[in-house]
């Protein structure tokens, strides 16, 4: 049986954006219960860098992934300039400014990384960059945020999520032409973040989205960790398992945080 390629490239795009989708919705879905900072776990595993790295990696070669691999975890720098710019632009009370700010913060780090060639100890020293001007900038700690009554509704997360999946949808399938800089710091872009934090704010509020950030610069280790295992596997092992691998290890690290931060009571709910 012979399968139009049109119709499998539709699918492939489909999945993709559902795929992501379904990440934004269950964390969006879980924020209530589970408060700022065990949220602040799940949006800092890399829930749109390693499903996003694994489709590139079902047609693109292991050179070309671990290049992306490199760029990526350069942009976890960029990425913690995005949370400090939003939470110190945060303070003003509006959701818009602070995602202009951060988003700024980011392309200021990023634009310097994806015209570098880089090595993974130079990934490393951008990552370590990263945290100086983090703790340089570093934002007061959010305050402490009062659960709102009732989670939010399926059609909200849902109109959020598929916005977020066609994001990444769009960046998986130009990957091939924009090369495998680009494309990493693409995958690094905040997605989650931006999207996940647009969602928190239209019903958990502002302070919300401001308390699960802060708490994300520190689980932000997570993605770094992915990142380098995700290199350092590649050198043996073929692109998709060693990005499920590494993804798995990482998702029982993230729980085993979150369900300690759960037994300790450990949270910014009042």
């Amino acid at each position: 049986m012979v399968f139009d390629p049109n119709i499998l490239a539709v699918w492939s795009i489909i999945w993709k954006i559902l795929a992501t989708a379904g990440i934004v919705i269950i964390t969006g879905r879980l924020a209530w219960s589970a408060g700022p900072v065990v949220t602040s776990v799940l949006v800092a595993l890399p829930v749109n860098f390693g499903p996003g790295l694994f489709l590139i990696s079902l047609s693109e070669n292991n050179e070309f992934v671990l290049r992306g691999a490199l760029y990526g975890l350069a942009g976890g720098a960029a990425v913690l300039l995005y949370l400090t710019g939003f939470i110190k632009a945060a303070k003003f009370g509006q959701f818009y400014v602070a995602l202009l700010v951060g988003l700024t913060f980011w392309f200021l780090m990023a634009w310097p990384i994806v015209n570098w060639d880089l090595s993974l100890f130079e990934a490393l020293v951008f990552v370590f960059i990263g945290v100086l001007l983090r703790l340089l900038f570093r934002p007061t700690d959010a305050a402490l945020v009062t659960r709102v009554s009732s989670p939010a509704s399926w059609r909200f997360l849902i109109i959020r999520g598929l916005v977020a999946g066609c994001f990444i949808a769009g960046i998986v399938v130009t990957a091939p032409m924009t090369g495998p800089a680009v494309a990493g710091i693409l995958l690094s872009f905040p997605t989650t973040l931006c999207t996940t934090g647009w969602m928190l704010q239209g019903h958990y509020g502002l302070g919300f989205v401001s308390a699960t950030y802060n708490a994300a610069s520190k689980t932000l280790i997570l993605y770094v960790i992915f990142c380098v295992m995700t290199i350092v596997s590649l050198e043996f092992l073929s692109g998709p398992i060693a990005i499920l691998l590494c993804f798995g290890l990482v998702a029982f690290l993230g729980a085993v945080f979150a369900i300690v931060t759960v037994r300790l009571n450990i949270g910014v709910y009042k």
